[in-house]
């Protein structure tokens, strides 16, 4: 089960823990673990429960590649680092978030730093259900038990069968966002410097 602590799955960014990401050795490393953390999402041998309980305004890729996504009803999702800061949006959300909820819907969200609440991220197809806050984490355990009882060979292989299309969007458009990303970061410290 993914989820976050408290009442918030990820709604803040610490610029500083980031390091000097406008030096390319240091963007190449970010770039490198960063690929690898979406693609091991959708590769691990079981199912991955996403629960988001609050806001997922950054770093809501990691919910959306869950295989089964759940949502309390305090859950918001957006893009808050990326337009807030100036740069551009190539760590998987734009892979992501146009292949769930379609090219138009992405855009509005990655240009304009919006935020969408549980509800709408239900009807946009995001998650499969919203859930009281109270009752989010103990729904998805209950989720999370209900296909560990499956067989192992069916988990893995299923798991496979359904993520081969998202897989193959991530190595495709993700080294190239990255480098498109570590281009804005650097411009920014330029622009600051």
């Amino acid at each position: 089960m993914l989820t976050g602590t408290g009442d918030s799955f990820m709604d803040s960014i610490d610029g500083e823990s980031l390091g000097e990401i406008f030096k390319p050795a240091h963007w190449e490393k970010i770039r490198t673990e960063g690929t690898a953390v979406l693609q091991r999402l959708l590769t691990l041998p079981m199912p991955v429960i996403g629960v988001a309980n609050g806001p997922a305004t950054v770093h809501s890729e990691y919910l959306l590649l869950a295989d089964i996504h759940i949502a309390s009803e305090r859950a918001t999702y957006g893009d808050f680092p990326h337009p807030t800061f100036g740069i551009t949006a190539g760590d998987g959300l734009q892979v992501v978030w146009e292949e769930i909820v379609g090219a138009a819907r992405a855009k509005w969200l990655l240009w304009t730093g919006e935020t969408i609440d549980a509800a709408t991220a239900q009807q946009w197809g995001v998650v499969s259900e919203v859930v009281a806050h109270e009752r989010v984490l103990a729904r998805g355990l209950e989720i999370a038990r209900s296909l560990a009882a499956k067989p192992a060979l069916y988990r893995s292989l299923q798991k496979q069968t359904l993520n081969q299309r998202m897989l193959r969007r991530l190595i495709e458009a993700v080294p190239f966002g990255m480098a498109l990303e570590g281009l804005t970061a650097a411009d920014l410290a330029y622009q600051q410097g």
